[in-house]
């Protein structure tokens, strides 16, 4: 028996020395291989992140194109603009420039065009950083307009590209092609080794297909210049071992960036080439030294086993003692396992929430808790569980969204949660919330589904309701709208009569009229008049934004010229003064809003001259127009009244009007999700009415 003991335990040993021996070879080839797989990951990330950074660039150069192509009026305040939101979050991006084509007959009168732009002296030039010189003699010339950001590339204002023999081949085969084309690696005015990517710009509608016509047609170049420093450094983030990069342009084997030997060898090496904008690069990554595996972790494995084989005898004696503890403890959980349901099962219950459990999703069968059948008015059991059940009890309206709702989330795994209603077993159909979630075999098959509803009717019918409630107060709005309408309309017909009559009266017995009785007719007549004009003004007010205008470009200068001429205000004394730009908007409304504003104004000044400014900023969200005059102002106290219908500041005998022209702004721009406001300031009299119209979701971006 103890020779036994002895042969069993030199066989463990043994058997546990061949053991640790396999698991140290097994380990280390582990780790090499994970090493190597980890760098190719890490180069494979870098190379994606450079060629990311290029493809971004790309769609940033389409978007200036778009830009520089569709302005009509193109500066450099609307340049710098757009390109500061093309930039945004970008560092690895040098500048964006606008480099038109100038053709020397055009040189003196483009260089003195840009100095009265703003630019300083600015002279078409050439040369590298150090030696910049005014541009020798070339019947065309590519000089660099506008760029942004300016702030550390003054050096390449006015710089012609065309000097340069590889970024004049690229700037041509661009012109010809109708293409994005990207530079060799230049060294300009920067002193730093970067690349030009040139996208030409085309006049006309369409860009051209013949290669003479679009020589012809050729306007400039919109261009972004990648600094190669700035381009690589982030992506070196993602690389952790120290490594030598390498880029080589395949068309002339030009050095673009690191060293200029990188030694191609062992398994962490990684080569790739990107092709971008009619350039090859060749991209090499090695680790800068010699990759030294560690065999302390083989080592620690293999003595692991060793240490394992010696204590395996001794693990027989833990087994029965080990077996024995085991089964106290199975126990001691299975008690806690059923506490753990029991409370499962009370909360669930208390919430008032019913489980069901689709175990097999290839089958019908279902389970339902007792609070299931609770929830739909039935004892347990009482009805067979099944997916048929399931289905016939739900209203036939709620059906197909719920079935479609399951098979997405089958499908594409989205979330499943609904509100249905579901038969009652008193015939009653009831709001429920039910949800669920399926798992998924390795196929990605829906293999099992357990979910839950929850009773929500008293809550889904006051929903209901009130989405009544807003109908109906939608269409009450409708008939109140309707009923100002016709009754301002039907009402001008008896008017003008009485009008008409008091005006034969008058002509009948003009000459038997004293003083009071002609003062009565005129007091007569200016009622009517006054009267019609509330109608007109209740008219107005009544169609006030029915007639919804779409979003077109608008010169706001135009616009207000026209409103000043049809006022005829400078004829009253009313300078009226605007500097105003063009913006997307509705033409309509604004125009609308704009005269009421002005015609206030002029009809409200005290005096029989004065001055009215319109102004206009926008914000990131929404225009802000002013008028404001030099006459009497609104006391700050009356701010909220003047917008309502038939509020006159002054009796309507000193001035006559119907009090509407405020209440119709008001309506006209809150219809248009705007607002209006009245600002007054003791540093400035008169009075300044201000309003806002949003900015379209899509015109922002």
């Amino acid at each position: 028996m103890q020779e036994r003991f002895y042969i069993t335990s030199l066989i463990t040993l043994l058997v546990g020395l061949v053991t640790a021996l396999l698991l140290f070879l097994f380990v280390s080839n582990s780790l090499k291989i994970e090493q190597r797989d980890t760098f190719h990951q890490q180069a494979n990330n870098y190379f994606q992140s450079v060629e990311a950074s290029l493809q971004a660039s790309r769609e940033l150069l389409v978007s200036l194109k778009s830009f520089i192509h569709s302005s009509e009026n193109l500066n450099r305040e609307s340049f710098e603009h757009f390109a500061a939101s093309l930039l945004k979050d970008r560092d690895n991006i040098q500048a964006l420039q606008w480099v038109p084509s100038v053709g020397h007959d055009r040189r003196k009168d483009f260089e003195m065009q840009a100095t009265g732009q703003g630019f300083g002296n600015y002279q078409i030039v050439q040369g590298q950083s150090g030696s910049i010189t005014v541009s020798a003699f070339r019947p065309q010339y590519y000089p660099v307009y506008y760029i942004y950001p300016v702030r550390g590339n003054e050096l390449s204002l006015g710089y012609n590209l065309g000097s340069h023999p590889a970024t004049l081949s690229a700037l041509q085969n661009a012109r010809d092609t109708g293409q994005a084309v990207m530079t060799a690696g230049v060294k300009l005015a920067q002193q730093q080794t970067s690349v030009w990517i040139y996208y030409p710009v085309y006049s006309g509608k369409s860009d051209p297909t013949a290669i003479a016509e679009r020589r012809r047609k050729l306007l400039g170049f919109a261009t972004i210049v990648l600094r190669l420093a700035d381009l690589i450094a982030p992506a070196s983030a993602k690389v952790a071992t120290a490594s030598d990069i390498q880029i080589i342009d395949l068309a002339d084997q030009q050095l673009l960036y690191g060293v200029d030997a990188v030694p191609v060898q062992g398994e962490q090496h990684y080569q790739t080439t990107i092709s971008f904008a009619q350039r090859s690069w060749l991209l090499t990554l090695q680790p800068r030294n010699a990759v030294r595996y560690s065999y302390f972790i083989p080592g620690i494995t293999a003595f692991g086993a060793l240490i394992i084989s010696i204590l395996a005898g001794l693990q027989f004696y833990q087994l029965n003692r080990a077996h024995y503890k085991i089964s106290l403890e199975v126990a001691s959980q299975t008690r806690a396992l059923k506490l753990s349901e029991q409370r499962f099962a009370l909360a669930v219950q208390g919430a008032s929430v019913g489980i069901w459990d689709w175990r097999d999703i290839g089958k019908s069968q279902l389970y339902w808790s007792p609070q299931f059948y609770h929830l739909l008015g039935y004892r347990d059991a009482e009805i067979e569980s099944n997916i048929e059940q399931f289905i016939d009890m739900l209203h036939p309206d709620d059906r197909s969204r719920s079935e479609r709702l399951l098979a997405l989330h089958f499908n594409q795994n989205t979330r499943y949660q609904i509100e249905y209603r579901m038969r009652h077993k008193s015939g009653a159909y009831l709001w429920f919330l039910g949800s669920g979630q399926a798992c998924w075999d390795e196929q990605g098959k829906a293999q099992r589904m357990v979910g839950s509803i929850q009773k929500i009717d008293q809550r889904k019918k006051a929903e209901i309701e009130s989405q009544t409630y807003a109908a109906d107060l939608q269409r009450s709005n409708e008939d109140l709208e309707q009923f100002a309408y016709v009754a301002s309309h039907d009402l001008k017909a008896p008017l003008r009569a009485i009008g008409n009559l008091a005006l034969w009266i008058e002509e009948n017995i003009k000459e038997h009229l004293d003083d009071e009785s002609a003062n009565y007719m005129q007091l007569l007549k200016g009622r009517v008049a006054r009267l019609e004009d509330m109608l007109a003004g209740l008219l107005q007010y009544s169609r006030a934004g029915t007639n919804a205008s779409q979003l077109e470009l608008t010169d706001l200068n135009l616009m207000v010229a026209n409103i000043v001429d049809l006022l005829a205000a400078r004829q009253q004394g009313f300078a009226v003064n605007f500097n105003l730009p063009s913006i997307e908007v509705q033409q309509g409304l604004l125009n609308q809003v704009l005269h009421n504003l002005i015609g206030n104004a002029i009809k409200h000044h005290h005096l029989n001259a004065g001055e009215i400014q319109i102004s206009y900023r926008m914000l990131s969200n929404e225009h802000i127009f002013s008028v404001r005059d030099n006459g009497p102002g609104i006391d700050p106290s009356m701010s909220d009244k003047v917008f309502q219908m038939f509020k006159t500041l002054k009796p309507r005998d000193e001035i006559e009007g119907s009090g509407m022209g405020l209440a119709v702004v008001k309506k006209l721009i809150e219809r248009n999700g705007g607002r209006v406001w009245l600002e007054s300031t003791v540093q400035q009299p008169g009075c300044c009415i201000k309003f806002s119209l949003p900015i379209p979701v899509a015109a922002v971006a």
